[in-house]
């Protein structure tokens, strides 16, 4: 498993430790305590800790979790153990899952009865700001996503941008042209989101101060899959405003209509080229989940 390291503002919360794990809420242990004791911690090394006596955190803002690689994940830990330990805080008589959700989910399926851990006090506040950074540093964030993050990360902990770019080892510049996707329409986000345009094509758009205009840009730019530098001729008027003088025919309002039945059944964006006689059907995926889903969907309906 590649290592992601953390930015220089956790690594002085928690020294050398490395996090290299998702994070996902889970809701089926209870987060209060049931007596008023408190757990001793002898040291800051890594220790045994019974799978039952750690709690996520529910205020995790990471939302979506891969079942799949969770499997996959299981059965590593089934052959090699847990290589790498989580890092835990102890809450009354039990512990809260700082970083490393991931793993103690595998490992609780994997069948462990305990899971190295690093036993570290942190405040609410601190544990909040972890549990976001830590999510920042994935790799499979989108733009909108990780733009998202940088925001929560100021307006939650009051940070400026030169701080949030200390925390995550980035230039300040980067934080701020992420930030930046946040003032666009919100379809163009979505777009975004779902891979259809890359930062580079935000940024370029952002160039244009009329909305509208964005949001037409940005459409022809998904259309016809124009590449960043294509997008920049289209907006400087170095490329002609339509691809073609010929005007393509209206779709005939059956064959819209069954765009919409099968969008609708299938959960993702038909497109249907031809006639009612004869024609293609396309159908766009945005993540290999939702490849995968769309397969499932067709091979269980025999199509």
């Amino acid at each position: 498993m590649a290592e992601k390291k953390l930015g220089k503002g956790l690594g002085a919360l928690f020294g050398n430790i490395v996090l290299d794990d998702e994070l996902t809420p889970i809701n089926e242990h209870h987060t209060e305590n049931e007596t008023n004791e408190t757990v001793e911690t002898e040291n800051d090394g890594v220790q045994q800790i019974a799978v039952a006596m750690i709690d996520n955190n529910i205020n995790q803002p990471r939302k979506v979790f891969n079942q799949e690689a969770l499997r996959e994940l299981a059965e590593s830990i089934k052959t090699y153990g847990v290589v790498q330990p989580i890092l835990v805080t102890p809450v009354g008589n039990r512990f809260m899952i700082v970083a490393g959700e991931r793993r103690w989910r595998a490992a609780r399926m994997a069948g462990l009865v305990e899971i190295p851990a690093v036993i570290k006090k942190f405040n609410p506040k601190q544990v909040a700001e972890i549990a976001i950074i830590e999510n920042l540093q994935r790799a499979d964030l989108n733009d909108i996503e990780l733009a998202l993050g940088i925001k929560k990360l100021m307006d939650e902990h009051k940070l400026t941008q030169e701080k949030v770019a200390e925390r995550l080892s980035k230039p300040r510049s980067t934080i701020a042209n992420s930030l930046r996707l946040l003032s666009l329409p919100d379809e163009i986000q979505q777009m975004i989101s779902h891979q259809k345009l890359t930062a580079g094509h935000a940024i370029r758009l952002l160039s244009v101060d009329n909305q509208q205009k964005q949001i037409d840009y940005a459409r022809r730019a998904v259309d016809e899959n124009l590449s960043v530098r294509a997008l920049g001729e289209l907006i400087d008027g170095k490329m002609p405003t339509f691809t073609s003088n010929k005007t393509k025919p209206a779709k005939a309002p059956e064959i819209r209509e069954q765009e919409k039945i099968l969008s609708r059944a299938i959960g993702t964006k038909v497109k249907i080229d031809g006639t009612l006689e004869r024609g293609k059907v396309v159908i766009a995926y945005y993540a290999a989940e939702e490849l995968e889903r769309v397969v499932n969907y067709l091979k269980n309906h025999k199509i």
